[in-house]
């Protein structure tokens, strides 16, 4: 970014607003019960009608949400009914093939525009499986990932970066401004994030405080500068430590707001506003 203005972005600090808003803490789920094999009856988006699927991987419930194997793959289901009173040939039915664990368990607070925790069960792998499914076991080839050079960037000035190309920080602003970081963690130095742009990308870095390393993302972007996803995560991750909230704090779960109340909240079972249930 030689001999262009410094654009230095960030959230607005907002630790003296006392309306924060709270999901409480509720009890640990049960653990999880042995798979019982079954036929469910699924209802999916875009199906026009509930379908039938073969199941041995999970126990399911009515209510259960679920990722199947054949035309509706990568579509997220809803379990209307279940019997294990049947016999067919199973080779003519499409799979159950992900039962992705949706309970929250913690306490959020609401900072800048993220709901924020740092007590959460809610890790990046858990986060993944709601909204990525599981391979396609009928696909003909199945993803083969390699990783060259991870960027390694000076997280306080990273906008003088050569690395950097004016433009991707610009729509990576708009990315931030519109929502798209729906998820952003921080475990034990490792960082991972979620984006929301032509699909879900996943971005992916170290953090020791003053350096990003190891930062890749899993979009087809390959020229040699930065993309717009890895820069909208270095963009939020630099706002939310600025807040007070983040004093002494390293490892924290952030959703972004809407995404959380539309979707996450959902799953709490107790919710908490200003101190009143």
């Amino acid at each position: 970014m030689k001999n262009e203005k410094k654009i230095t972005i960030g959230f607005v600090d907002t630790s003296a607003n006392d309306d924060k808003t709270v999901v409480s803490n509720v009890p640990a789920p049960a653990q999880e019960k042995e798979p019982v094999i079954c036929i469910a009856k699924i209802r999916l988006p875009g199906a026009g009608r509930s379908l039938d699927y073969y199941n041995d991987e999970f126990y399911l419930e009515p209510g259960d949400k679920v990722f199947v194997s054949g035309k509706f793959y990568g579509k997220l289901g809803v379990v209307e009914s279940v019997t294990t009173h049947f016999r067919v040939d199973k080779t003519k039915y499409k799979k159950v093939i992900g039962k992705p664990d949706h309970q929250i368990f913690g306490k959020f607070i609401n900072v800048a525009d993220k709901m924020v925790s740092f007590d959460t069960n809610f890790d990046a792998e858990k986060f993944s499986a709601i909204i990525i499914p599981p391979p396609d076991p009928e696909a003909e080839t199945q993803e083969e990932i390699v990783c060259g050079t991870g960027w390694n960037i000076d997280f306080d000035d990273f906008e003088d970066s050569e690395t950097v190309n004016p433009d991707k920080l610009r729509l990576a602003l708009d990315y931030c401004i519109e929502g798209k970081v729906i998820y952003l963690s921080l475990k034990d130095g490792k960082g991972t994030a979620f984006i929301r742009g032509s699909q879900i990308y996943k971005v992916e870095f170290n953090f020791d405080g003053e350096t990003v390393s190891d930062l890749f993302c899993g979009c087809p972007f390959n020229d040699n500068c930065l993309c717009k996803h890895e820069l909208a995560v270095l963009i939020t991750l630099r706002g939310l430590l600025g807040c007070s909230e983040f004093e002494d704090r390293s490892d924290f779960v952030a959703f972004d707001e809407n995404f959380f109340w539309n979707y996450a909240a959902g799953e709490a079972k107790e919710i908490e506003l200003n101190g009143q249930s």
